[in-house]
């Protein structure tokens, strides 16, 4: 197997059964003439909810999730405590909702909340914690923190929209919180069309968020001064592509499990520090980030990558309280921009080859070990 010219960040994978069942369900839906909340949907509630041992809701995407799992818990109001390094979107739709989005500071290592959020939501009003597995990396403290959290009364939304689900879910991540959210956009490690799915622990809780999936039907809410504004059901089609990826997951796993060994094998045999000491791969993992020092290495080496067709992100180079939309937020000044900056996302998904993987190593070798090339 070769080397590719261009070495894309992410691509969708779609095993061959998810393809082939996919399709055979798709001509029948056509035929049906059912296209939202139909069998295809219910199918994929099950399965998921029946795994984590939780009453599972598919909606249109991870943000339709998040917002309904929001308004379920009523945040008007209340503070909502969100990692300083996530995407905007979340304190943009907190915010939207009346609420008031605190950033909290992470962990360098695993991106994630620090250990001492439970201190900062004791002096919060009616908190809630949006929990976010960045880029599928989980916390060793997650657990406790969360279990701490809600020993509290506070409440807890795991966001795990670039989470792999492992095989047998009902213990792991995504049922530590309250609340928790998996979506199947086409750049998350199980990819799909679409969709997200909303985990409950309360069954009244998930029969809400079902109930406001639909923007039909509502005018009783209209008159007792709620707002629903659009539809936000999952279409068949997806909820059949997200169907085949989770019943197929393992397939996944199996391929990112092999460049994950590839990558650390070669920075270990090199002595290269791409991962931060404590950092051990995990098989939750949507994204391979490595840690390249310092900003301007960062982007020098980005750069070169980039001329060499291969691509590379970073998943967000500021904290979300340094945009002007939400300066309304308590601004969150610490060392946390250099961070973000210099943590790259490398290409990582099932169809990479491992002579891609050696030459995408060889660049962040490169860099670390030498500087790069003059």
């Amino acid at each position: 197997m070769t080397a590719s010219p261009e070495v894309p960040i992410w691509r969708t994978y779609l095993p061959s059964p998810v393809r082939r069942q996919t399709h055979l369900e798709v001509a029948d839906m056509l035929k049906s003439g059912r296209m939202v909340d139909g069998p295809l949907t219910k199918r994929l509630e099950q399965a998921v909810g029946s795994a984590f041992d939780r009453h599972a809701v598919a909606v249109a995407s991870g943000m339709d999730a998040l917002e309904l799992l929001l308004e379920t818990v009523q945040a008007r109001g209340r503070d909502v405590l969100i990692p300083a390094n996530c995407f905007p979107s979340i304190p943009a739709l907190a915010d939207q909702l009346g609420a008031h989005p605190r950033p909290v500071p992470i962990d360098p290592v695993h991106l994630a909340m620090v250990r001492d959020v439970p201190e900062l939501a004791a002096a919060a009003l009616h908190p809630i914690v949006v929990w976010v597995h960045h880029a599928g990396m989980v916390a060793p403290h997650a657990r406790d923190t969360i279990s701490t959290l809600r020993d509290a009364g506070h409440t807890v939304i795991e966001d795990c929209a670039y989470l792999l689900p492992a095989d047998h879910p009902a213990d792991g991540p995504g049922t530590w919180g309250d609340m928790a959210l998996f979506s199947y956009a086409p750049t998350k490690p199980l990819s799909g069309s679409g969709g997200a799915v909303a985990l409950l622990r309360n069954a009244a809780d998930a029969e809400q968020v079902r109930a406001r999936r639909s923007h039909s039907g509502q005018e009783d809410r209209w008159l007792g001064g709620d707002r629903v504004h659009r539809g936000r059901a999952v279409t068949e089609f997806a909820a059949a592509v997200a169907y085949w990826q989770w019943h197929h997951r393992s397939d996944t796993r199996s391929a990112l499990n092999r460049l994950a060994h590839a990558y650390t094998s070669l920075f270990t045999a090199s002595d290269c520090p791409a991962l931060p000491a404590t950092r051990a791969p995990q098989d939750t993992w949507g994204r391979f980030t490595v840690d390249l020092a310092t900003p301007v290495l960062a982007r020098q080496t980005r750069g070169r990558m980039a001329k060499n067709g291969i691509a590379t992100t970073v998943m967000f180079d500021r904290p979300w309280s340094g945009y002007p939309a939400l300066t309304g937020a308590h601004r969150f000044e610490s060392d946390l921009l250099p961070v973000l900056q210099r943590s790259v996302c490398i290409p990582y998904h099932p169809t990479l080859s491992i002579p891609d993987v050696h030459r995408v190593a060889e660049f962040v070798t490169s860099a670390l070990i030498q500087g790069g090339p003059q």
